[in-house]
């Protein structure tokens, strides 16, 4: 029997031959939506009589109803009253599951993919995992025998010496590791390389050096350090996070032009740690959550909201509001000043939720001054254009793949609309969303295990 760490390298070396698009993304039977109004994710105004024709899961015409006309044998949905736009991605999530944003459910993975799909998130990006489970989650994914989003990752975080989330990370002990550590997560045939806070400045310049080197690019984690020119100017190609200790000044936002760096938004999990969605807890009945999780967690939250805080809970709490307040206004500045702003949640969080987490996150963006046409591009055209594919996903457009989601309501209006989702269409597929819907029945009842970290 070879031993543990040969097998690993044998599995990622058959892991790298699937990519995050899927094998079958030509699949699907021939669709026309007739009378909608039409998003397309570019941030242009809604089509008001619109035409979409999909067929063999692309997108063959977008437009005005009166510029085309439906071909024979196409399938037709009536989508009068309601609006066509692209489906949703979250490019910050942890596919590990669990509610609280420590403890993991990997048994549950179907609940988060199962949950995703039904909120109408077609595309994830994992940022952070156990290396070969998110590795080949997202190859079967890809290859269509395991139902959910198109999924691209970083594989395991980079961290220091004593890494915060063990079970997740590559320890670097030494610079003489970085060459090793980048040829690994190459040989995964990772997206993205993540770097994480108990690196040394030096180290993740010589990490971003060596990944440019492969044609990998670094996204960091560095908690109040986010958002700091230093780390721009070190070779990283962007935040996991937005800056939420301080607000971006002229200079910086200039740094971040100049060097082409990213900011993931990531909202909702700094409010899930001021803890005011908790004082309303008629959230937890909206479908994309009710219809998705298990009531144990939904147990669980409603204890944790309501149990007493000490002291130092409610000054902690009171901070992180602050921060929110901040990290939206530097939401708004990113977008202002040309930067590229993509839509995140690091879900699962306490309130922080697989799937719905993502609509809440685009209401907080509109809270904080973007309007809702610029919030759904973060969440389209946006993300597509962070993974270079741009000509593949994220918008409505002739050739890109008709990931499509049809939604009772006008969100470029009211991006609370986004949520009321009726149909949700991948690669050229209609999904049975009922089949989507947890059932507590059937469902085996996996409890997450205890917390992976401790700060």
């Amino acid at each position: 029997m070879l031993p543990r760490t040969t097998m690993m390298i044998v599995l990622c070396a058959v892991l790298v031959i699937f990519r995050a698009e899927p094998a079958n993304a030509g699949s699907g039977e021939n669709l026309a939506i007739v009378h909608a109004r039409i998003l397309d994710g570019t941030g242009s105004p809604a089509v008001p009589d619109g035409l979409v024709l999909i067929e063999s899961g692309r997108i063959r015409y977008v437009g005005p109803a009166g510029q085309s006309s439906v071909p024979a044998g196409y399938r037709v949905l009536d989508a009068k009253g309601k609006t066509v736009m692209p489906g949703l991605a979250d490019m910050h999530v942890h596919l590990g599951g669990g509610w609280d944003g420590n403890a993991v459910d990997i048994l549950g993975y179907r609940r988060y993919l199962n949950a995703l799909l039904y909120s109408g998130i077609t595309t994830v990006l994992d940022t952070g995992n156990v290396g070969p489970f998110i590795l080949q989650m997202r190859a079967e994914t890809a290859s269509g025998r395991l139902p959910g989003p198109r999924i691209y990752c970083v594989g395991s975080l980079i961290d220091g010496p004593d890494p915060i989330w063990p079970e997740i990370s590559l320890p670097l002990v030494s610079a003489a590791q970085i060459p090793r550590v980048v040829a690994k997560q190459k040989s995964n045939n990772v997206d993205l390389i993540k770097l994480y806070v108990g690196l040394s400045d030096p180290e993740v310049a010589g990490i971003s050096a060596e990944a440019k080197k492969v044609g990998l690019r670094t996204v960091i984690d560095q908690w109040m350090r986010n958002g700091s020119t230093d780390l721009m100017q070190s070779g990283i190609a962007g935040f996991a996070h937005l800056p939420f200790w301080f607000t971006l000044s002229p200079a910086a936002l200039q740094t971040a032009k100049d060097h082409q760096i990213f900011f993931i938004s990531t909202l909702v999990v700094i409010e899930s740690f001021t803890r005011r969605r908790f004082a309303q807890m008629e959230f937890l009945k909206d479908p994309l959550i009710a219809n998705t999780q298990p009531p144990t967690f939904l147990e669980a939250l409603r204890t944790e909201a309501t149990r007493s805080l000490s002291d130092k809970e409610k000054t902690a709490a009171a901070a992180m509001l602050q921060r929110l307040k901040t990290g939206q206004g530097n939401a708004r500045a990113i977008l202002d000043n040309g930067l590229l702003l993509v839509a995140g949640t690091d879900a699962p969080y306490p309130g922080d939720f697989q799937g719905e987490g993502l609509h809440h996150e685009l209401e907080l963006l509109v809270e904080g001054g973007l309007t809702p046409l610029e919030a759904i591009k973060v969440a389209t055209a946006n993300a597509a254009k962070l993974m270079n594919a741009e000509a593949d996903w994220g918008t409505l457009q002739p050739g890109r793949i008709a990931d499509v989601i049809i939604v009772n309501g006008n969100p470029d209006q009211n991006i609370s609309d986004t949520r009321k989702i009726e149909t949700v269409i991948q690669r050229g597929v209609v999904l049975n969303r009922d089949q989507l819907r947890l059932d507590p029945k059937t469902d085996p009842g996996y409890q997450p295990i205890a917390p992976l970290h401790s700060n």
